[in-house]
């Protein structure tokens, strides 16, 4: 059977006592009576240790909430975000949209203007078409009325007349002969020519003096009417 010893001190190796302070209270000690610890400052240890845990936990909780606000703030500039990128990107689509419409109208009317120019010189080019040939038939009616023939002879070095120069037709009667004696060389003297002779077939032109070099040709122009 166990023994139960009673004793106000006890002392172990007289280097540490083990005192009691009061009803279930107790102190241990130093050799010369100091209090190292007791059952107080225990309690107190484990009290202020409570209380700093309280104060942690109420910072833990404190910086919990904080992270939770700012998440719920960066979540709300987020979905801010997202809507002002899609506005922006409506607002650029709107803009695509009215640049492609004004690019649409600009090639229509480009399209039309080009239509109309093409329309213009096909009409201008009706109407150039129409007047050269009011022009050529106007040109076959004055030779078909005039009867016109123009005729440049070369003439030999040396010689007085031209000799029968052939219109190359025949005309329905006598025509009109104009002639003029001419020089390739300005050096030449000026030589007066007459036309002396003249059928419905061909003329002859008289010189004033025989021709001094092979530069002189007649150029002479018949006509009737």
């Amino acid at each position: 059977m166990a023994k139960v010893f009673r004793t106000e001190t006890l002392s172990l190796s007289d280097n540490i006592r083990l005192a009691s302070s009061g009803a279930g209270a107790f102190e241990i000690q130093s050799a010369g009576g100091s209090t190292l610890m007791s059952k107080a400052t225990i309690e107190a240890d484990i009290s202020s240790l409570q209380a700093q845990r309280v104060i942690d936990e109420s910072d833990t909780n404190t910086e919990i909430s904080s992270l939770q606000a700012e998440d719920v703030k960066n979540e709300s500039d987020l979905s801010v975000d997202i809507s002002s990128l899609q506005a922006q990107r409506v607002i650029d689509e709107s803009d695509t949209n009215t640049e492609i419409s004004s690019l649409q109208a600009e090639d229509v009317k480009n399209e039309s203007d080009l239509s109309v120019d093409v329309s213009s010189l096909q009409a201008e080019d009706v109407k150039n078409e129409s007047d050269l040939s009011v022009d050529i038939s106007s040109l076959n009616a004055a030779v078909a009325s005039n009867d016109v023939v123009a005729i440049s002879s070369t003439v030999t070095n040396g010689s007085d007349n031209s000799g029968s120069i052939s219109f190359g037709r025949i005309f329905a009667s006598t025509p009109v002969v104009v002639a003029l004696l001419r020089s390739t060389d300005a050096s030449d003297p000026i030589i007066a020519c007459m036309v002396s002779a003249v059928s419905t077939s061909a003329a002859t032109v008289t010189f004033a003096d025989s021709v001094p070099s092979a530069n002189y040709s007649v150029e002479l122009i018949a006509s009737i009417g």
